[in-house]
């Protein structure tokens, strides 16, 4: 059983760290860093804090084992920003109301992060020794392009690692897949000409027009996942012309595709390339097409029987007193980078609800971030005491 501590630690730390204002972009995620790293030490772990680029940083905590097959505890430090959309509390003012606390960024993800780095420490203070080492790994640009996770994979700072965590929010149920997140943009070189003269140009607009209707029929191979369902497509950017009088010779679409074990973005990109070039050739004139990937990262499953879901459902069971719903999310994790990059399993664990993350008024339970600092650590002590 986990010894008992001040609710106020957590509370007050996810309040400092809402009111740090990473928002991405453009990042500022290095305050936050070393905010992390100064509270880390105080505990009592060794912590690295990973200048990326100006005011950009990740930073790593750890809690020295004696052996390899360490636990990694991860979790972001950056956030969407606040929207157009009034809010009735400050967002980045950590209110606190109703036993909820108030900001942006308090279930995605700055929340889950506190209560990481609170349970890393306490069990430092309380003198645990752990088999191998418990860190915690928070990251940079997770919202927009994984920056930071990629640099932790090039760096190796994680190696040794067995077991990985995500803090990322699921009302402290367990999800032990994701969906691949697939961002393909396709743009459209034609010819400009006069708007009472269209067949001298070659209208860029028309192709992208033609594309796009097929594309949301799926043509795309998949079978249906049991926890992540089947896989999602949206063309959700475009962009073309300048005048109505003037046939547009450039126009481009970002598609975003949710893709499930099994699929294949090489495959896919290929396809939608395919399928371009074939809408081109329906217009007159020469139309040139370029297909691009700007964010590629593969979907994640974790098998039930792992030793780190099952110590993960039970510390949530002991914690909570109730069984935890176990599924997958359709959303990307660091756990797309992070897990392949040491062939560790992922599970993600959290406080705060998944339908809070990018919302105005985003909140979280402060009664979940004090049980989530209970389950980390009785996470850590099943599987590395």
């Amino acid at each position: 059983m986990a010894v008992t501590f001040d609710p106020a630690s957590v509370i007050d730390l996810t309040r400092d760290l809402i009111q740090l204002r990473s928002v991405n972009p453009p990042g500022d995620e290095q305050p936050v860093a070393e905010l992390l790293a100064g509270v880390m030490e105080s505990y009592g772990l060794e912590v690295e804090v990973q200048v990326l680029a100006e005011n950009r940083a990740n930073v790593i905590g750890r809690l020295r084992g004696t052996g390899t097959g360490h636990l990694v505890l991860t979790g972001h430090l950056d956030v969407v920003p606040p929207g157009e959309q009034a809010w009735r509390h400050d967002p980045f003012g950590g209110e606190e109301e109703d036993g909820r606390l108030f900001g942006r960024g308090s279930a995605d993800m700055k929340g889950g992060v506190a209560a990481m780095v609170t349970a890393a420490g306490l069990l430092a203070r309380d003198g645990f020794k752990p088999k191998a080492d418990l860190i915690v790994a928070t990251t940079a640009g997770e919202e927009a392009g994984m920056l930071g996770a990629k640099a932790m994979v090039e760096r190796a700072s994680l190696a040794g690692s067995a077991y990985l965590v995500v803090g990322e929010p699921t009302d402290l149920d367990v999800f032990i897949a994701e969906k691949g997140v697939l961002w393909v943009r396709v743009k459209a070189f034609g010819r400009t000409a006069h708007g009472s003269m269209p067949h001298l140009g070659a209208n860029a607009i028309s192709v992208l027009a033609r594309l796009i209707p097929p594309l949301e029929e799926y043509p795309f191979t998949f079978d249906e996942h049991p926890l992540l369902g089947s896989p999602t497509f949206g063309a959700n950017v475009i962009r073309g012309g300048n005048k109505t009088n003037v046939v547009p010779d450039y126009a481009e679409v970002e598609l975003d595709l949710r893709t499930v074990p099994g699929q294949d973005h090489e495959d896919m990109i290929a396809k939608i390339r395919s399928m371009a070039e074939e809408a081109a050739a329906e217009v007159p004139g020469e139309i040139r097409i370029e297909v691009e990937a700007f964010n590629d990262k593969g979907p994640v499953e974790t098998a039930a029987e792992e030793e780190l879901v099952t110590a993960t459902v039970a510390a949530v069971g002991d914690v909570r007193g109730q069984e935890p719903f176990v599924g997958g999310v359709p959303y990307g994790t660091d756990a797309a980078f992070l897990g392949p990059g040491f062939g560790i399993p992922m599970v993600i664990c959290g406080p705060g609800a998944q339908g809070m993350a990018h919302q105005p008024d985003e909140s979280v339970e402060t009664n979940q971030l004090v049980q989530a600092v209970d389950i980390y650590r009785d996470i850590a002590r099943r599987l590395l005491g």
